[in-house]
């Protein structure tokens, strides 16, 4: 048989495997990974974001969700702001595919590139594929200006009203006034109502300290608690008195505030002089704990009555 013959005949048997192979090529040959690159803009202004959308296509046989996706940290002329995540895509025709997308931006304004770089593949620890990305070009510019240099119109000057706080500051004053009145009319009426204090003993002022402080005249002055009991009731003597005197509770009165209130009476200085000698040496037995001699503590008892009956001779003809 001739070899045209024979050539003829097995082109006539291969032609239907031929026609197979073209129309079903995924059933007979695996289908090798490859990736698609796209974003959703190519002009940008300079800060803006833009998507860069990475879809890897694996075999029908092949789980995308078995891979996951090693993308590069940074990308030359451009900032990276988000790499996202790895999401598993089932098609129609079964088959799958991952898909991630990458937020980028930029700062210089200018025609740059998204270069092509490798996307890792792998399917637990070992490397599946090393895929190369598209390159993808990006113009990152300003906004645009305005070209027609058309003059506009200076806007007219704006009427700002100034709110009239008047009636509001009258207001306020007069209700401080209205408070500041209220508060002292308050103040003398509760101050007329404080009651007198009480006394209940029908002896005179006088005739009462007198009787006290001769009582006192008798105390033992040889233990140091006998002497600062004897220079306290000194004191509480003299403060009743006066307060009796003035119809007022001096019981609770320093020394200090007594001889104020004597010279704001127009006591003699003389009389305030030997008040304040015994007075303060009574603070000094009862908070120094002074221990005066005896002689001395006697002689506070006659400059208290000497000045006691100065008091007298001086409000005999006047009310304190």
């Amino acid at each position: 048989m001739p070899n045209w013959l024979m050539t003829c005949k097995m082109g006539n048997l291969f032609r239907p495997l031929f026609l197979i192979l073209l129309l079903f090529p995924g059933k007979l040959f695996s289908q090798p990974v490859s990736v698609q690159t796209t974003v959703d803009k190519k002009d940008i202004l300079i800060g803006e974001q833009l998507k860069l959308k990475l879809r890897i296509l694996f075999p029908l046989s092949s789980d995308a969700a078995n891979y996951s996706l090693i993308i590069p940290d940074s990308i030359p002329h451009f900032e990276l702001i988000d790499k996202g995540s790895a999401v598993p895509v089932n098609f129609k025709d079964n088959s799958t595919a991952m898909e991630q997308v990458i937020t980028l931006t930029g700062f210089d304004s200018g025609k740059w590139t998204i270069p092509a770089f490798v996307v890792n593949t792998r399917s637990g620890n070992a490397a599946s594929a090393n895929l190369f990305t598209d390159s993808i070009s990006v113009n990152i510019g300003y906004s645009p200006s305005d070209g027609t240099n058309r003059l506009r119109d200076i806007k007219p000057v704006i009427d700002v009203k100034i709110p009239d706080y008047l009636w509001y500051y009258i207001a306020a004053g007069l209700l401080l006034v209205f408070l500041a009145g209220f508060l002292m009319v308050r103040y003398f009426k509760r101050r007329k109502q404080i009651p007198s204090p009480a006394f209940s003993t029908r002896l005179s002022p006088l005739e009462e300290a007198i009787q006290e402080l001769e009582k006192l005249k008798r105390s033992e002055l040889l233990e140091p608690p006998q002497i600062k009991l004897y220079h306290t009731r000194l004191s509480e003597i003299f403060r009743r008195y006066l307060g009796r005197k003035q119809n007022m509770d001096l019981s609770t009165k320093t020394t200090g505030d007594l001889l104020i209130n004597l010279s704001a009476n127009n006591f003699s200085m003389e009389t305030v002089s030997s008040l304040a000698l015994v007075l303060r040496s009574n603070d000094a037995v009862k908070f120094a704990k002074y221990l005066p001699p005896p002689p001395e503590s006697e002689d506070c008892i006659l400059k208290l009555m000497e000045s006691i009956h100065l008091i007298e001779q001086q409000t005999t003809n006047h009310k304190l």
